[in-house]
Formats: C-alpha cells, structure tokens, sequence
C-alpha cells in the first residue's frame, strides 16, 4: 500500500579525516540500512518487545468481553483474565520505553558525529551541514517512532480483521472495503507531501545563514516561509484525514448495524466487536503518518548525496 523508493546501496559512515567524495556518496545512499546493520540487535530486542506488547493489546477486547459475560453469569474467571492481561501490558510496555530512549539516543549520537565529520570532509557548508545533521534525527525517529507504528498498524488492521472473522465473518468484507480508498487517498497524500517536504528542507538549510547575518527581514521571511510550509503539510494532512473519515463513519455504522441486528449476540461479544471495529479504524488512521515520513526520507536520502 506504501510505496517507497529509497536508493539501495548501504551507507557506511566513517569518521575518516578527508574521506574522499566518490567514498562518502556510495556510503550515504541508504542511512536506514546502515542505522539497522550496525544497530541489529538492539533493534531485533526493542521490535520483539512491542510485538510482545501488541500481541497482548490485541487481545485486549476479547478478554474484555469475556469478563462482561462472565460477569452477568456471576463468574470473576474473566475479570481476573482481563486483570492478568491488563499487568502484563503494562509491565512489557513500561519495559520497552525505558530500553528504547537508551538505544534510540546512542543511535542518534553516533549516526550525528559521522555525519558532520563527513559532510565538512567534503567541504559542505556550515549552515547545510547543521540543517543536515539535526534533520538526520529523523533516520532516527524512523525506527524509534515510525516502525513501531508501522507494526502496530498492521497488528491493528490484520489483528483485528482475523478477530473480527472469529465473531462475525460478515464484518471482514464490509471492513476490507476502507483499504480502497486508503490506498488511493495515500497515494495521492504521498506525491504532495515529497513536493512540500522538498520545499520545507530547502529552506531549512538555510536557517544558519539566515541568522548569521542577522538582518530582521531576511530572518522574518526565513521564518515566515518555514511555517508556511508546515502549514500546508498540516492542511494536506488533515485534508486527507478528513475524508478517510467519511468512509471509516460508513463502515462503524454498519458494524453497529449488523452486530446489534444479530439476536444471539451478548452484551460482550457486541462490545469485543465494536472495539475490533475501532483498532481496525485507528490502524488505518496512522497511514498517512507513515507516508509523510517515508516522503521526509526520501528527500533527505537525496539531500544528503549531494554538496
């Protein structure tokens, strides 16, 4: 549904004195791919760990449902089920987060000083190398941010349709028919985005110099411009949530419908249904995050190779 065209040769930054250009743009051609190989295993730990914790998210409405049943037949099976559950959520999800800020900061330092020691090595400017270095936070924050949203949309999408098949196997084409229009929608979201991020990282490169001299108005139209440009990648976001919307409000009425027209259904099972309903709606919901990001990456990747 995504589609990403990243270069495919590996970077491999060194910290060499004067390395030379032909050597420092063969290695820049794919920073994810060098941040994951040199980062393997602590990334393998941090990703099993919110798998772990999406696997017991998933199982939340289930086991939800299960103690309201069990409830109205006088059983605390489920409640104590559901509170089980609940704990070890909390207790691998709190794990998670403390591991990940230590991974995710070493990353950054370690990827930021490869980067400006290389980039002056080819003589870039200093204002270009201080906008690219703060922007390489955002190789970063991909793999700390942007894969663990990636999974969880998929654990939200995939995991709820299956959980979906197993109360009501009506529900899964109605719910397939939202892919549609996300995809097409997305589509359309990811070209716009790649222009306006473009234009935004153009003018951010030349923030340093645009301080250095000091000069209101020059400083005035820098700033002017760069929230100009934020404010219409936050238009064209909202621009495409809303109308994914209009279908997502579609299909959780006739969710609505169709579980509460079913006379065998309980009051748990309706409620495990909706809320399957809305972990497939929110999973959705974070594409378009996920687009915005790869088009930043993709002009970043580019950025990068040249002087």
């Amino acid at each position: 549904m995504l589609t990403v065209q990243v270069p495919s040769n590996p970077i491999r930054l060194t910290t060499q004195t004067q390395p030379s250009p032909m050597t420092v743009r063969s290695n820049e051609s794919d920073p994810l791919r060098t941040i994951f190989t040199a980062n393997r295993a602590k990334l393998l730990l941090t990703y099993f760990l919110f798998n772990v914790e999406n696997l017991l998210r998933l199982s939340q409405p289930f086991v939800l449902g299960l103690a309201i049943n069990d409830l109205l037949h006088e059983s605390s099976f489920g409640l104590m089920l559901f509170v089980g559950q609940h704990l070890a959520h909390l207790l691998i999800g709190s794990l998670r987060q403390m591991y990940d800020t230590r991974v995710y900061t070493g990353i950054y330092t370690d990827l930021a000083t490869k980067l400006v020691v290389a980039q002056r090595g080819r003589e870039v400017g200093l204002s270009r190398v201080a906008a690219r270095s703060s922007l390489s936070r955002e190789f970063v924050e991909f793999f700390e941010n942007h894969v663990p949203l990636l999974i969880k949309s998929l654990y939200s999408v995939v995991g709820a349709l299956v959980m979906l098949a197993f109360y009501d196997r009506v529900l899964v084409p109605v719910c397939l028919g939202l892919l549609l229009p996300a995809v097409v929608l997305n589509r359309i979201y990811s070209r716009r985005t790649f222009e306006l991020n473009h234009q935004l990282h153009d003018q951010l490169e030349h923030e340093v110099d645009v301080i250095d001299r000091s000069q209101e108005p020059a400083v005035r139209r820098h700033y002017d411009a760069v929230a100009s440009w934020r404010v219409k990648l936050s238009d064209c976001e909202a621009l495409n949530f809303g109308t994914m919307e209009v279908f997502v409000l579609g299909v959780m009425v006739l969710a609505l419908l169709r579980t509460c027209s079913t006379l065998t259904a309980s009051p748990g099972d309706i409620f495990a249904v909706f809320r399957y309903v809305l972990m497939l709606v929110m999973g959705i919901d974070g594409i378009p995050k996920l687009v915005q990001q790869f088009s930043r990456l993709r002009d970043l990747t580019q950025r990068f190779q040249r002087t």
